[in-house]
């Protein structure tokens, strides 16, 4: 679930970004680094600080980076609104939460 949350935050914090810099109709260097850099941290560290599992703070920041990379910038170039990346986001989260999941399983981090 907070892997969901996350990407789903992320989605919607790049999509709001995206749609504030780009009113002029240029989305420049200053303006992607200023979106993509901060937001997807942002959302990582809301979600494990509202949680109250701060332990989760490092592997939320890597779905974030992965939800921004995968799904959400090819859907952004796309030309999706800010709800489609928002589902975007949600989907990619999850996808990406299963990863780091099966993976700290198999890795014994996750106790039976």
């Amino acid at each position: 679930m907070a892997a969901v949350l996350t990407g789903l935050f992320t989605g919607l914090f790049v999509a709001s970004a995206e749609e504030f810099f780009s009113r002029d109709g240029v989305f420049g260097g200053a303006e992607a680094l200023a979106t993509f850099v901060p937001l997807p941290l942002l959302a990582a560290l809301l979600v494990s600080i509202g949680l109250r599992r701060r332990r989760l703070a490092p592997t939320m920041t890597g779905v974030a980076y992965l939800t921004l990379a995968i799904p959400l910038l090819g859907i952004g170039m796309g030309g999706a609104n800010v709800l489609q990346q928002m589902l975007g986001g949600a989907i990619g989260g999850g996808f990406w939460g299963l990863l780091f999941a099966i993976r700290l399983s198999r890795a014994g981090a996750i106790s039976e």
